[in-house]
């Protein structure tokens, strides 16, 4: 999930605005303490929301979101200004994290986005604040109702440094080359490191002048990339799940999937709206996004369909109109009064544009279409005559309902696609699952001398297991890392060996954090049950799955970052354990399947080991460490555990 846009990420987000320009505001919602949902009206367009995030981000969307039905006190007086205000203009201030919405209301108003640190938003009329989100004091501005609004203090527009701007810089710079990049040319973190990635250059040089010109074109690269080719906006995703949304791959996500979007708004949508693990509805596949894709493509081409041919007879009923303005043009090109006439033509409201250069003119044309008023504007060549243009539209709408055709024939295919697919994923659904036993509710495995070691699965659990389950004869270990469970070792009918506690410190190096980080080895210690205690120093508290350890503890260092899947008999019962990978090379089991940190994803790896175990792929994904895993081997044998 993303957690905040960057000056970049706006100036493409804004770059899309431009259809919200001429709508109006028709309600304020507040979602949240930190977010605002605007409702807007666009003509021919219909309703477009613009969600904003104090602080975070700003963004249209077009999804179905719950607003609240009691309006807060800062939404009334909101709504009180803006009810039916015209958007006249959006734009980002400067090149900051600023957007400023002009608005036409009773009296010229001005909405605020401030997008960094904690964000505010602010509403001015001509002179002064007149609503702000919230009243705050720095030592260069004020935001409170009644004063004047400034703007945070200027920074650098990277985008318009020449040579001599960025070697100056550079040469005054006490840092190294990607905190110049960040701060200096006020790019933020995440492209000064894509601009080094884009150079081929280290980003912690500390001599960097000679890289002025190439700075200099990789910032008219990017330059162009925002504001004169089309945008090529995507999510990125790692193991599935989104973690970002740019208006363009960047080189810095290296071989993470990257998925486009149809615009830069979309993706930011799909980045930020994205709904926590344990609420969230499955995402949709690759081939699901695919028929989204495909039946959007067909709605906008029924679309394209119905405004050619609405346009083309609306050209016919204005047949006179168009000629005059037609034979106008072409009289005045050919006498040479292009501008006199120019002017004369543009005094009449039905001409919107008329460009010399490519040779077209724009008219609004308005008509009746099954009784109801409509009006549309049409772009007309001034080499052709009204007939070939009317006839120019008939062909566009001809070519549209031929691509529909087209689409409609892909999206049969790829439904059948998503229907084998659903035949193959019901099969796999089908397999029985394993008897549950109390322990599956934690993370947990059989060591390779008998003794069962459970684990917490989330703050919750960590609690949990060491307060039901830890006695007078077990163990506890812990990683010695963060985001670590808290491992007991029960004594069962045995002792606790020597090799337990060792499979238990790897067990918590493999389920801690440190998995994701693709490390090769850790840390972890063992204790005794007395030394773990719930009471913190005085003064201090514990939080909900933290707990004191006093006294010796008894470390294991350079433990392997390795785990096995394993069958074992357990009760007479089928059960697989996500053990650590000592265990499976101590003794044989039925089957096993080793793996170290890797790029393979959870959800792949599940459904490979689903089908090598005959289990349901949810009861291997519940076991597994936190992040990419990578197969290192498999074998079979003999269960030691009866």
């Amino acid at each position: 999930m993303k957690e905040q846009m960057e000056s970049v990420e706006i100036a493409g987000a804004l770059r899309e605005f431009h259809e919200v320009v001429g709508g109006y505001i028709q309600k304020v919602y507040q979602l949240a303490e930190d977010e605002i949902l605007f409702r807007l009206h666009v003509p021919k367009l219909g309703k477009k929301l613009l969600w904003f995030k104090l602080g975070k981000a700003l963004f249209l969307t077009d999804r179905d979101i719950e607003t609240p039905v009691v309006p807060s006190h800062y939404v009334m007086l909101l709504r009180k200004y803006l009810g039916n205000a015209r958007i006249t203009g959006v734009k980002q201030h400067e090149f900051d994290r600023v957007v400023v919405m002009e608005l036409q209301g009773r009296q010229p108003l001005k909405l605020i986005f401030e997008v960094f640190g904690k964000g505010n938003l602010v509403l001015t009329g001509p002179h002064n604040i007149i609503l702000p989100m919230r009243s705050e004091t720095w030592r260069h501005r004020t935001l409170k109702e009644g004063e004047t609004y400034l703007y945070p203090p200027s920074r650098r527009i990277p985008l318009e440094l020449d040579e001599n701007n960025i070697r100056d810089i550079l040469e005054g710079s006490q840092v190294d080359l990607v905190r110049t990049l960040a701060v200096e040319f006020n790019l933020g973190g995440k492209y000064a490191e894509e601009l080094c990635a884009r150079m081929a250059v280290d980003k912690g040089l500390r001599e960097f002048v000679h890289l002025a010109d190439d700075i200099h074109r990789e910032l008219q690269v990017l330059k162009d990339k925002l504001y004169t080719v089309p945008l090529e906006p995507g999510v990125v995703l790692v193991e599935g799940s989104v973690v970002d949304g740019t208006p363009f791959p960047l080189l810095i996500h290296g071989k993470n999937d990257f998925e486009a979007s149809r615009t830069y708004n979309e993706a930011l949508d799909t980045a930020f709206m994205e709904e926590p693990d344990d609420t969230r509805k499955k995402s949709p596949s690759k081939i699901e996004r695919r028929l989204s894709s495909q039946k959007q493509s067909v709605e906008d081409m029924e679309n394209k369909v119905r405004e050619s041919m609405m346009i083309a007879e609306l050209v016919y009923l204005n047949y006179s109109l168009c000629q005059q303005v037609l034979e106008a043009i072409m009289r005045a090109r050919e006498e040479g009064t292009r501008e006199e006439v120019f002017n004369e033509l543009k005094e009449d409201e039905h001409v919107l544009e008329i460009n010399d250069l490519e040779e077209y003119v724009c008219l609004r044309l308005d008509g009746l279409d099954d009784g109801h008023e409509v009006s549309a504007i049409a772009r007309l060549d001034f080499r052709k005559d009204v007939n070939e243009n009317a006839q120019k539209y008939y062909q566009t709408a001809k070519k549209s309902r031929k691509k529909k055709e087209g689409a409609l024939e892909a999206i049969k295919r790829t439904e059948k696609e998503i229907e084998k697919g659903l035949k193959l994923e019901k099969k796999k659904e089908g397999r029985k699952p394993t008897r549950k036993f109390w322990f599956d509710r934690y993370k947990w495995f059989v060591s390779s001398e008998g003794n069962l070691v459970v684990a917490g699965k989330d703050t919750k659990t960590n609690e949990e297991v060491v307060k039901k389950y830890l006695e007078k004869h077990d163990r506890y270990a812990h990683a010695d890392a963060g985001g670590a469970p808290s491992v007991v070792v029960k004594k069962g009918d045995g002792e606790i060996g020597e090799k337990t506690l060792e499979e238990a410190c790897q067990f918590a190096v493999v389920h801690s954090k440190e998995w994701k980080r693709g490390i090769a080895s850790g840390t972890a210690y063992w204790v005794l049950p007395e030394q773990v205690s719930k009471t913190a120093e005085s003064g201090e508290s514990l939080p909900t799955g933290a707990f004191v350890i006093r006294g010796k503890r008894n470390y294991i260092k350079d433990i392997p970052m390795k785990a096995s899947l394993v069958e074992i008999t357990y009760h007479e019962e089928k059960k697989v354990m996500c053990a650590p990978g000592s265990t499976s090379e101590a003794g044989e089991y039925v089957k096993s399947v080793t793996f170290v940190p890797g790029r393979k994803s959870t959800g792949d790896f599940a459904r490979d080991m689903s089908d090598h175990f005959n289990v349901p792929v949810t009861e291997i994904q519940g076991i597994l460490p936190p992040g990419g895993i990578k197969e290192t081997g498999r074998s079979q044998g003999e269960n030691r555990h009866k």
